[in-house]
């Protein structure tokens, strides 16, 4: 036993020294891939390297699982996404399945389970993977390394070279001045070599974007590959306890006063348009505005209200167990009602001035609270103990909406709606769509041809002034697809105008 343990502790150091290296690797290839770029092919380079390595630096150790694999390609294809959508919001989106999934792949890592995860998990998880994550580089440095042995080791070579640059450093300036003195030639291929046009402030961009990329190569190597320090004491949070009583009075008041709300709305819903244009907001826009967002943040509080109260409520008969999961279908059903009014208002607004990010993506989000609220009753309602099961459907029904507002390409698709309005004789903010990214470039040139010549004009006068003419990079760190496309696509409408 005794040999087996000498036997694993030089295996254990020199991954531990391997580790240092692979993160002092990705600091210098990331410093350079991402040298006053803009974000593109280079964060999906620098994700694939970092993969890569520590795919590389894990082949003798226990294979990943389905599971760990899935987490990989999800995180890659994240990544892939900041060259591929031009959208800020996109972009933000990816951000966010990018920390998901870390979040994911720690908790995996931590407790070897997905699926059967609580709401406060995936807070404490959240919380202690980037308490982990910021602690993470020192830990590599001053735990995972053993610098007694590197020293016993390798201090003689180490003091070697050491002493062999202290000399050989004054040498090679002493005769360097010499010599570039002797000949004006060698002195400009001296001076040439030696002028990287570098200034403080270059300097510093460099040294911060080694350590940022070296850093994240050390949380995710030092959890991925030393399994270090994945195992964290977490918080205890505190028993509260809900009984029937205050579940009873918290829920039912509030179906009350949803029902109240529903029996109104119920008159705009079957009044037509004059009941909405007589009413005291007297608008379409004044009607919409007033209530949407707020009734989208109604039912996000709803959700939230129902897991705080299942969480805190615990039955102790079946019969307290139906009371509460009578209320919360009711105070369901009635959410649902209640969005279908705000999906009316956004669709009468939509109407009357078009689509726009801000309406898109709430939308969006209203429909995804709709199946969150489907699953919660097919999960935590249908068995009190399954509230586990919804916390990983609602984080993985999350990250498949990201995935598919990529493939959609939100702003291609209210530049349709916004130029199907155009057609149809009503209003058009060309201003607001040409500000869109470039993901909205390659439709808005489709749709030239067919729009008279004063829209096209304006259009086009747009166009000339679009960000994407000003972010361009002929560096191919900063190639971007969409980016690319577009101004391609703008360049040879271009000459084609001209001619």
């Amino acid at each position: 036993m005794n040999e087996l343990k000498t036997q694993i502790k030089p295996v254990k150091q020199l991954l531990a020294l391997a580790t240092v290296g692979g993160c002092l690797l990705l600091g210098a290839l990331g410093a350079f891939l991402f040298d006053k770029q803009h974000w593109g092919i280079n964060i999906a380079l620098f994700s694939v390297l970092l993969v890569t390595i520590f795919l590389l630096l894990r082949r003798r150790q226990q294979p990943l699982s389905y599971a760990g694999y899935a987490l990989i390609a999800s995180g890659l294809f994240f990544a892939l996404t900041f060259a591929w959508r031009d959208s800020l919001i996109l972009n933000g989106l990816s951000a966010l399945g990018i920390l998901l999934t870390i979040n994911f792949a720690f908790t995996l890592g931590a407790r070897k389970q997905l699926q059967r995860l609580n709401v406060s998990e995936v807070f404490q998880d959240f919380f202690i993977s980037t308490r982990y994550g910021i602690n993470s580089y020192y830990g590599l440095l001053t735990v995972d390394v053993r610098w007694d042995e590197v020293q016993e080791r390798w201090g003689t070579i180490g003091r070697s070279v050491a002493r062999g640059l202290i000399m050989t450093i004054p040498l090679l300036m002493v005769f360097g001045y010499l010599l570039t003195a002797s000949d004006a030639r060698f002195e400009e291929t001296i001076n040439q070599l030696l002028n990287w046009g570098w200034n403080k402030e270059i300097v510093i961009q460099y040294l911060l974007t080694f350590f940022l990329c070296s850093w994240i190569a050390a949380a995710v190597f030092r959890g991925g590959v030393l399994n270090q320090g994945l195992i964290q004491k977490r918080p205890v949070l505190p028993t509260w306890k809900l009984n029937r009583i205050e579940i009873v009075m918290i829920l039912s008041t509030l179906n009350l006063l949803f029902l109240g709300f529903i029996l109104v709305q119920f008159t705009y819903f079957f009044g037509g348009d004059t009941l909405v244009q007589t009413s005291q907001d007297a608008t379409y826009a004044g009607y919409a505005r007033r209530g949407f967002f707020q009734l989208v943040s109604v039912a996000s509080l709803v959700m939230a209200l129902l897991l705080f109260a299942h969480w805190l409520y615990k039955p102790s008969s079946q019969l307290e167990k139906k009371i509460y999961t009578v209320l919360a279908i009711i105070m369901i059903v009635m959410t649902m009602i209640i969005e279908a009014s705000a999906a009316h208002r956004m669709f009468l607004y939509i109407n009357v001035y078009g689509l726009t990010e801000l309406r898109f993506y709430t939308s969006v989000f209203m429909l995804w609270l709709v199946i969150i609220f489907i699953l919660f009753s097919l999960t935590a309602l249908h068995k009190h103990g399954e509230r586990t099961c919804f916390v990983f459907g609602t984080i993985l029904t999350a990250l498949l909406f990201i995935v598919v507002l990529h493939v959609v390409n939100p702003d291609a698709r209210i530049a349709e709606v916004n130029l199907t309005r155009l057609q149809a004789g009503e209003r058009f903010e060309a201003n607001y769509v040409t500000s869109l990214s470039a993901d909205v470039v390659p439709t808005l040139l489709t749709a030239l041809p067919n729009l008279s010549p004063k829209e096209r004009c304006t259009l086009w006068s747009n166009l000339q002034s679009h960000r994407v003419l000003k972010a361009s990079s002929d560096n191919w760190r900063g190639w971007h697809w969409s980016r690319n496309q577009a101004l391609t696509l703008l360049s040879e409408t271009s000459s084609q105008c001209n001619k």
